[in-house]
């Protein structure tokens, strides 16, 4: 549900210049990095050979950073964000893909969780053996799809089935004087069951609660306990490392494997973050997802993490020169 008013930019003049500032710097280090980050994760042959889930969620991830970047920047600029709501006031179907554009940030929420359930297997022995006793090692990843999807149609489903542009009457100065604006919302002919479902803005059986648990609450907690154990996991293996004194003939591998969790710990480290503004947004502002400091972590969090894998270490820096070198060889050489 959203209104076309200017409460996302608040402040004066020069609030709204520094955010479509920050706004045009992050779009066009996130549209570089990103790309980057799926092309070099598509096409790393010992990320694939190590483990094709990895490289497939991470290739994922990318594009729905891509896909989130283009909707949070559109509504957080200043320059778009009016033609952005008004278009979609406008037309049934713009309403529609409205709704459907928040999907991107529950999808991206849970290919992180997937991608982080794909590394506590590869380093719990207990879990993959699990898996292996009950030969379901197929079903991992289908049922985590399944439930996936499931939450993305109770999420975001209803509202594109059931919410279309209409002319709203919005109290403003205390309630003094009403003004009609248009909004996409719940469809007037909606039962009012329905209707409380979606308005409702309290904790309590409606779509703000479902919203909130699927695509930050449960997400959250999920990430800190898997990164928690996987982090656990590289201290004891480093140390035992240390303190062996023999080498095997795996230790290439190893260090792969390494980088790549490192990696992904950053990437939900930050996607952690954004999550967070977003949770204490709740608490500050109930409707936290209109606000533009919440948009812009969205933002920070979508357009960044390619830098981040870059500063994870010198084997992700050598994957990058690897790919370089591959792209230079099919251009120059061919």
């Amino acid at each position: 549900m959203f209104m076309s008013n200017d409460h996302t930019v608040n402040g004066l003049s020069i609030e709204t210049l520094l955010i479509n500032l920050v706004s045009n710097i992050l779009f066009i280090l996130g549209i570089i990095g990103n790309i980057l980050g799926l092309l070099i994760f598509s096409s790393s042959r010992r990320s694939w050979q190590i483990s094709s889930i990895y490289a497939c969620l991470a290739t994922c991830s990318s594009i729905t950073n891509l896909l989130c970047l283009i909707r949070y920047v559109s509504i957080l600029h200043s320059a778009t964000r009016q033609p952005f709501l008004q278009f979609a006031e406008q037309h049934r179907w713009a309403c529609k893909f409205y709704e459907f554009s928040f999907s991107f940030r529950v999808i991206s929420a849970w290919i992180t969780l997937l991608w982080m359930f794909e590394r506590l297997l590869c380093v719990s022995t207990e879990l993959r053996s699990f898996f292996n006793r009950w030969n379901a090692s197929k079903l991992k990843f289908i049922i985590p799809l399944m439930i996936v999807a499931m939450i993305v149609g109770a999420v975001v489903g209803l509202p594109v089935y059931m919410f279309e542009p209409q002319i709203c009457v919005e109290k403003i100065n205390n309630g003094t004087k009403l003004i009609a604006r248009g909004c996409c919302r719940v469809s007037p002919n909606a039962s009012v069951q329905w209707q409380l479902y979606f308005e409702q803005v309290s904790f309590g059986r409606n779509h703000y609660t479902v919203r909130c648990l699927f695509s930050e609450l449960i997400p959250a907690g999920t990430i800190i306990l898997i990164n928690g154990y996987i982090i656990y996991h590289l201290r004891t293996y480093r140390r035992f490392h240390q303190t062996s004194s023999f080498k095997t003939n795996r230790n290439q591998s190893r260090t792969t494997t390494s980088w790549m969790n490192i990696v992904l710990i950053l990437h939900s480290s930050l996607f952690l973050t954004s999550l967070f503004s977003h949770i204490a947004g709740h608490i500050m502002n109930l409707e936290a997802h209109e606000t533009w400091w919440v948009s812009l972590a969205v933002v920070i969090n979508c357009s960044l993490n390619f830098y981040l894998y870059c500063l994870s270490g010198k084997a992700f820096r050598s994957e990058i020169r690897r790919f370089v070198q591959r792209f230079e060889t099919r251009v120059f050489y061919q």
